[in-house]
């Protein structure tokens, strides 16, 4: 394999400079260039990494060809930017989460599957060493049940404090946990969900710019007879843990007698019934390993080895969107019909 992968980054923020970073580790790629609308970020991409800096993407695409564009804007900006890069012909690597509008998913994915380009959406987690452990672990004829939790502070990025922004934690955060929940289990039948803004109700917060639920809780009901629940919180504080005490993020796997205790990108835990417990650490970086697998399939033409293609996150990100509207309606959703737009509006 000869050829090089010209890549562009549509937004170098904190999130858009560790994709570049990435991809520095792959002699098959090369970064071309960046575009963004804060020259001062532009500049400092310009300095350390030698890309080209663009301010405007039609204007990115009318200079260069390009392979593979990054989106890694704010999450208004996903769709409309990826529509623009599926019809100049590049294949896209999009930040979740991809929207908050269910409408405009749809769209993304009517124009993917018309594109014939690969759309593959940042739920690393998937290519995590740890979770094909897992995956390998448990028992899919008596897994049972999946409980998850993400305990956090209000979010350090000031446009991800407001729900209307970023959707809440369950959609801008958390939906790591309910991608890998699906990836583990398969899709879910229906969501029960409830928020509070108790927690984080106080001027203070008002004043850091915080206009979100503080606390959310999710009951999962998954097409094969599996349950699950997942529950988040902004309203704690940084570094709450220490290293002996417990970890902010942890997801079980519940089978017959055998409990799997996955902390991401640190341990998996494997309690078995007559077992001495079995302790597994992480050793690789699945950002790295995603790009591995992305670059793979788009020099090789295999597309099947992409675990996280749109056509499949499309599905995760449906599901958090419908724990939203159970949370405001305080209804049980069913997906389908969710997605079917079927859902009375109260």
């Amino acid at each position: 394999m000869n050829k090089r992968l010209r890549f562009g980054i549509v937004g170098v923020g904190r999130r858009g400079l560790r994709h570049l970073k990435a991809l520095k580790e792959f002699k098959e790629v090369e970064v071309a260039c960046a575009c963004d609308i804060d020259e001062t970020k532009l500049k400092r991409v310009v300095d350390e990494y030698g890309v080209k800096a663009y301010k405007d993407l039609d204007e990115m695409f009318n200079r260069e060809k390009i392979d593979v564009v990054i989106i890694s804007t704010p999450i208004v900006y996903h769709v409309p930017q990826a529509l623009i890069c599926l019809r100049k012909g590049s294949n896209v690597i999009l930040e979740k989460p991809v929207s908050l509008s269910l409408s405009e998913l749809k769209e993304l994915l009517k124009v993917t599957k018309e594109s014939k380009k690969l759309v593959v959406v940042g739920f690393q987690l998937r290519y995590s060493e740890l979770v094909d452990l897992i995956k390998d672990v448990i028992d899919k004829r008596t897994l049972s049940m999946l409980a998850g939790y993400w305990y956090w502070t209000i979010p350090l990025v000031p446009w991800i404090r407001k729900r209307d922004l970023a959707g809440g934690q369950i959609v801008e955060q958390a939906v790591h946990l309910v991608d890998l929940f699906r990836y583990l289990a398969g899709d879910v039948e229906k969501v029960s969900a409830f928020y509070t803004e108790k927690g984080r109700d106080f001027n203070e917060d008002l004043k850091s710019g915080f206009m979100n639920w503080a606390s959310y809780t999710v009951i999962f009901k998954f097409k094969n007879d599996v349950v699950g629940s997942l529950h988040t919180t902004y309203a704690l504080y940084p570094g709450i843990f220490k290293k002996e005490e417990g970890h902010s993020v942890t997801l079980d796997v519940i089978c017959r007698e055998l409990l799997v205790r996955y902390v991401p990108g640190v341990e998996v835990k494997v309690f078995r019934k007559g077992e001495e417990t079995k302790t597994y650490r992480s050793s690789t970086n699945p950002l790295i390993r995603m790009y591995r697998v992305i670059i793979d399939a788009l020099l090789t033409g295999d597309w099947s080895i992409v675990r996280t293609p749109y056509e499949d996150s499309y599905k995760t990100m449906v599901t958090v969107l419908a724990a939203n509207e159970s949370a405001r309606s305080e209804r049980v959703v069913c997906i389908d019909e969710y997605e079917k737009g079927l859902i009375r509006k109260i």
